[in-house]
């Protein structure tokens, strides 16, 4: 089995489709908004089962679209792929309509790459602002 991974397009087809049919990135309503090699754009729309007791996203929601964020962009460049591990620093609350990751790989190997994902609070009548930082461990499984 080769290790090079298909084209954007059946890349951006799996991941949506994944998304599609998976209960929790179904649950979570991930869209995917951009595709590269070793990058990627998402986002949810907020809703209130998504808030925490303060009003702003849940860091468990910050930090899931986060992972999400980071397995996709080395799905890009890699077959099957898992989180190994996560750090994730809240910048600022996630206050608005929606939260955009947006992840990037820094580096890859055979067996890992590590990603940084950058997730912002966004509003319609607001800029985005940043509302965290994650760096993961990306595990090459297939």
């Amino acid at each position: 089995m080769s290790n090079t991974p298909p084209a954007l397009e059946e890349i951006e087809s799996r991941l949506r489709a994944h998304s599609a049919g998976n209960g929790f990135n179904a649950w979570l309503k991930v869209d995917l908004i951009r595709v590269a090699r070793g990058e990627i754009d998402i986002a949810i729309g907020l809703r209130p089962e998504l808030l925490q007791h303060h009003g702003f996203a849940h860091g468990g929601v910050v930090g899931a679209l986060g992972d999400t964020a980071c397995s996709w962009a080395t799905a890009t460049i890699a077959r099957d792929v898992v989180t190994a591990t996560y750090t994730i620093q809240f910048l600022a609350p996630a206050i608005g309509t929606g939260l955009l990751a947006k992840a990037v790989v820094i580096k890859s190997g055979k067996r890992q790459s590590s990603v940084e994902a950058k997730i912002y609070a966004t509003s319609d009548d607001a800029p985005d602002r940043l509302a965290a930082v994650m760096l993961a461990s990306i595990a090459h499984v297939g």
